[in-house]
């Protein structure tokens, strides 16, 4: 029988996403969350995974580090759990090429690293993707499901989910459809994905 894929999730907020991975996760067996990173001790991710019986790992940068001696303290966890893939969920910080060289895959010429971003990439990288795709004049917004590389939302897309834009509708709307959209669309691209590393 072949192994799921073993999956750690990142994520530094209230981890709607995180949470969606890893109920997918525990129906489908094509992958396994093994840990949840978390940068942030007050997030309410942590909560979300303890409640799953996730392990969870608080890992937050300590003043006195540099970036690499960071990474490689996150990396030094993600050898303990056998660690194949990460999967970024709402992770606010920028993974650098140091760390993601430890998931390079060859053959699949990719860092299997992921990321979800809400915009329809190459449009509005970086931060407030949904302010930006609320507030331009197009009539579709959506979600970017993308390998992860050193730039910022630069990586090859994988998939992304349209979403029709509403007239009138107002903002917090407009995101609670979005987060609706991702949490749907994140899981199901993630499983797609891996499925085709279980033979």
């Amino acid at each position: 029988m072949i192994s799921p894929q073993r999956v750690a999730i990142f994520a530094s907020g209230s981890g709607s996403n995180a949470e969606a991975l890893i109920l997918k996760a525990k129906q489908n067996k094509i992958y396994a969350v093994v840990c949840l990173v978390c940068d942030q001790p007050q997030a309410a991710v942590i909560e979300r995974a303890k409640n799953l019986k996730i392990p969870v790992e608080i890992l937050e940068k300590n003043k006195a580090e540099n970036k690499k001696e960071y990474e490689d303290r996150i990396l030094k966890v993600m050898t303990q759990y056998g660690v194949q893939w990460v999967v970024l969920a709402g992770f606010m910080k920028i993974l650098s090429q140091h760390f993601l060289g430890y998931f390079y895959d060859k053959i699949l010429g990719q860092n299997k690293v992921i990321n979800i971003h809400p915009s329809l990439l190459p449009l509005h990288r970086g931060l407030n993707g949904y302010e930006k795709s609320f507030t331009d004049d197009t009539e579709f917004a959506g979600c970017t499901v993308h390998f992860v590389d050193s730039g910022i939302d630069t990586g090859q897309t994988i998939d992304q989910k349209v979403m029709v834009k509403v007239k009138d509708e107002d903002f917090e709307s407009f995101k609670a459809r979005g987060l609706k959209n991702e949490n749907d669309f994140y899981p199901e691209v993630v499983e797609n994905l891996l499925r085709s590393f279980n033979g």
